[in-house]
């Protein structure tokens, strides 16, 4: 028996090398890949500001956060793009669940053809998806012009150039993924419940409300999250479909390194993007342990 025992240690040791080995080189692609960069970035921002270069080098200060916080201009890109990832990220899930759920009841070449366009889209460059919402959207688009001529309205709908043109096109960008992480999560759901729930009285608007919705709930936070991360740094949407008014931190930064040549200041703003990030990542990663704990009960 003693002498078993080192033989265990030995097999157990080697597990425990080969396991670091794996994790190893995923551990050095993160700090290549994004701790240096933010390391970097937070590096910049704590530079003088400078009216004659883009940064400082070598010096410290937090000047470029302080600039952030109290020009209003920048507080207001800030707080509208808060404003802006919440509704698109609130009406991104609910569109999601419903074609995510369309696509697990389907069958067959349905099934099939409602997960290819999905994927389609996720495979189409954004420019492409935003030109082609603007050349359905437009007021000479094809909806205004199908609407026209079917007498359904008389004068074309404003759905570019505003809000909801920026909201269309952040949608056009961020739904194909929310519909995969939700219907990944519903492919997962045990069909015997939907027909106990049915065997129990419970009509399809009530077993979709009190069986498949509950156990969505990790899937939907998990695409709620991929929505508001992608909204908070829009930039292409509210570049071609809003206007002047859909300023977002997206565009307040480019302003700040193509125009003003403020780097300190731009970098800074990047950075409370960055943690309101991790925030909302943190958030749903507390949901979803939440939501687990409480549907294994």
């Amino acid at each position: 028996m003693s002498a078993a025992v080192p033989g265990i240690r030995d097999r157990l040791g080697r597990v425990s090398n080969s396991g670091s080995a794996l994790i190893l080189p995923l551990v050095l692609f993160d700090l290549v890949v994004f701790v240096v960069p933010f390391g970097y970035l937070l590096r910049i921002a704590l530079t003088e500001r400078s009216s004659t270069a883009q940064y400082n080098e070598g010096t410290w200060s937090i000047d470029g956060f302080g600039y952030v916080l109290t020009e209003q201009t920048l507080t207001g890109a800030f707080l509208f793009t808060l404003g802006f990832a919440v509704l698109v990220t609130v009406i991104s899930v609910a569109v999601s669940t419903m074609y995510a759920y369309a696509i697990w009841r389907a069958d067959g070449l349905l099934r099939v053809t409602l997960l290819v366009g999905v994927l389609m889209s996720m495979f189409t460059a954004i420019v492409v998806k935003l030109f082609a919402a603007i050349l359905v959207f437009s007021p000479n688009g094809v909806l205004n012009t199908t609407l026209i001529a079917s007498g359904a309205i008389t004068e074309p709908i404003a759905l570019v150039n505003n809000l909801s043109g920026a909201v269309i096109g952040q949608l056009y960008i961020v739904v194909p993924y929310t519909i995969l992480a939700v219907y990944s999560v519903l492919s997962t759901i045990d069909e015997s419940l939907i027909e106990a729930g049915r065997d129990l009285g419970a009509g399809p608007v009530r077993t979709f409300r009190e069986v498949v919705v509950p156990h969505t709930v990790p899937g939907m936070l998990v695409g709620g999250v991929i929505s508001f991360t992608w909204s908070v740094g829009s930039y292409a949407a509210p570049l071609l479909l809003g206007s002047g008014a859909e300023r977002t931190v997206g565009v307040a930064v480019a302003d700040l390194l193509l125009r003003r040549f403020d780097w300190a200041a731009a970098a800074s703003l990047g950075v409370l993007v960055t943690v309101t990030v991790f925030v909302a990542l943190a958030v749903a990663y507390i949901a979803v342990g939440r939501t687990r704990g409480a549907t294994n009960e």
